[in-house]
């Protein structure tokens, strides 16, 4: 169905209400949603997630008494409202109301934007940029609650260490083994997480971590089989309300995500959407700016900001033990595998390509991908040739030309060599300009000072690519 049919046909999407439940287990939360339809006839929906606190395989009692579950009830409301986008994006109703809770004008602001900017890609994709009138942050989504007041915010009790989000990429492995020196005071967390998340853990020497299970309605899948509208939703502001509890219910101080300076370029050159939106710095400032107001002790934070996803490739190849089991694959997660074909597989091949050995490359992707001239497609986006880069997280353009061209030095490739890969070859033929950084998308970071020390030494231990050397 079509968005404007969609959006005619359903007036609001309801935040009716959440529950918790303290078991010795782990925490139960639920949260109830109703997409209402302008005839009446309404669907509700029961999103739910379960924390466990993991040790040697086992879930342990969280270290949560019954009365502190009370006055964590602001981060519960605060991920139930988070979660509602995946149930209001089925139709794009003109208003979500929120009957369980109630925002201060500012802190709707902030629920506005995410709405719009973080669901620009779903925008893009499903062609509503292109309606006449004009989608807009203003007239996307009216936003209106009715609770009593708000909630107040949660005192920090005893605060110590990091909790570190693992998600079994190699830029999570970075952050594991800058915060090693911490590592006593550290616990990592997993979010509905895949295997390679679990063997970079035990890797890095953990066996006490926190985990969240996400469950989704079952008729969300069924209402878009029926043809409901579909898309990417802004997962990392996601992550950030769940972390944010999990902070709190492990006394943590600190929630060091691992999103890198990369992130903040569009996938669209030239406009705001852009896939990883909700892993930008302008994300992490907003929502460091929003949660001040609900749990001020706890400061979130990308510990890898200040860094190129060149810098973070090169630092991790520099950790072997992590070469056999980390996966960025989306498409191979639920089987633990690279797929080799999809744009992810692609650029972490091209980026890890100038640091380590052809023979490790193949060993750990199966084969070798820049020999596969059917992904010059998926390159010629990497490359920013075409109208838009993957819609997938994946570095700047400038950052896939400079691996290639380091690879091709390295190797000594050569238009017309008899061991040139086939992508290279295409790439080199392209004879592309030199790329640069582009600063507009760069500026910031939130690190706090006491990490910021071993994150600048990435850059003189490390490769650090400067725009002088791009002229």
């Amino acid at each position: 169905m079509e968005f404007t049919v969609l959006r005619r046909k359903y007036t609001e999407l309801c935040y009716e209400s959440y529950t918790s439940r303290l078991q010795p287990e782990g925490l139960e939360l639920s949260f109830h949603y109703r997409l209402t339809a302008a005839d009446g006839g309404s669907i509700a929906f029961v999103h739910s997630i379960r924390y466990q606190l993991m040790e040697g395989g086992k879930a342990v009692p969280l270290p949560l008494a019954a009365e502190r579950l009370k006055e964590l009830e602001n981060l519960i409301f605060q991920i139930g409202l988070a979660e509602t986008i995946n149930y209001w994006k089925l139709a794009c109703p003109p208003r979500l109301r929120i009957a369980c809770g109630r925002l201060r004008p500012e802190a709707a602001a902030f629920w506005q934007k995410l709405y719009y900017n973080g669901l620009g890609e779903f925008i893009y994709i499903n062609g509503i940029h292109r309606l006449t009138p004009a989608v807009t942050p203003e007239n996307w989504l009216e936003i209106v609650s009715s609770g009593s007041q708000p909630l107040p915010p949660v005192s920090g009790q005893d605060l110590c260490g990091t909790l570190i989000p693992v998600g079994g990429g190699k830029d999570s492995v970075v952050s594991l083994e800058l915060l090693r020196p911490e590592a006593a005071d550290n616990l990592p967390f997993v979010m509905s997480a895949p295997q390679a998340a679990y063997d970079c853990i035990a890797i890095a020497g953990y066996d006490r971590y926190l985990q969240a299970e996400r469950r989704l309605d079952p008729q969300l899948l069924r209402l878009n089989s029926e043809g409901y509208l579909n898309g990417h939703v802004p997962f990392s502001a996601i992550l950030a309300f769940i972390a944010a509890l999990g902070a709190a219910l492990t006394h943590k101080r600190y929630i060091a995500l691992s999103n890198e300076k990369s992130a903040n370029e569009p996938s669209v050159p030239g406009t705001m959407f852009n896939h990883q939106y909700s892993k930008t710095v302008e994300f992490e400032r907003d929502f460091t700016a929003y949660f001040k107001g609900i749990m001020p002790g706890i400061k979130y934070f990308s510990l890898l900001r200040p860094l190129y996803e060149i810098e973070i490739g090169q630092a991790f190849a520099g950790y072997p033990a992590y070469h056999s089991v980390f996966r960025s694959c989306n498409r191979g997660k639920k089987t633990n595998v690279w797929c080799g074909h999809c744009p992810k597989c692609l650029f972490v091949y091209i980026i890890l390509s100038p640091y380590l050995e052809r023979e490790k490359l193949k060993q750990i992707f199966g084969r070798d991908l820049l020999a596969d001239e059917e992904l010059w497609p998926v390159l010629r986006e990497l490359l920013g040739l075409a109208e838009t880069k993957p819609f997938e997280c994946v570095g700047t353009i400038w950052e896939v030309r400079y691996a290639l061209a380091k690879a091709a030095s390295r190797y000594g490739y050569s238009i017309g060599g008899a061991d040139t890969p086939a992508l290279v070859e295409l790439f080199l033929k392209a004879d592309l300009p030199p790329a640069k950084p582009d600063e507009n998308y760069e500026a910031g970071d939130c690190l706090p000072e006491q990490f910021r020390g071993r994150v600048e030494r990435l850059h003189e231990l490390h490769f650090r690519p400067t725009a002088s050397q791009f002229a």
